[in-house]
């Protein structure tokens, strides 16, 4: 089954445990380095520029951002402090 993935639309930005989403749809997590394209790897997908917000400057995501796609599946945009992921070295 092929995903169309144009079907996607921003949901809501949470920052804390309240802000979270409660429901049965399946979520796909993006996290890594902070400024290695999560946001631009989502607008890809979605084949649209601005979707997910990007930014030229490391670590401005600070909250987790949910996107809902065709109805179907969820994914959602992760921030990651500096220095809480291992080094590719260390992994």
């Amino acid at each position: 089954m092929a995903v169309n993935f144009a079907k996607a639309e921003f949901v809501r930005s949470a920052a804390n445990r309240e802000g979270f989403l409660r429901d049965t749809l399946p979520q796909f997590a993006f996290a890594g380095r902070s400024n290695v394209g999560k946001s631009s790897l989502l607008n890809l997908l979605t084949n649209r520029k601005s979707l997910a917000r990007v930014s030229g400057s490391p670590g401005k995501t600070r909250t987790i951002n949910f996107y809902r796609v065709n109805k179907q599946f969820r994914i959602v945009d992760l921030p990651v402090p500096a220095g809480t992921l291992p080094r590719s070295s260390e992994a």
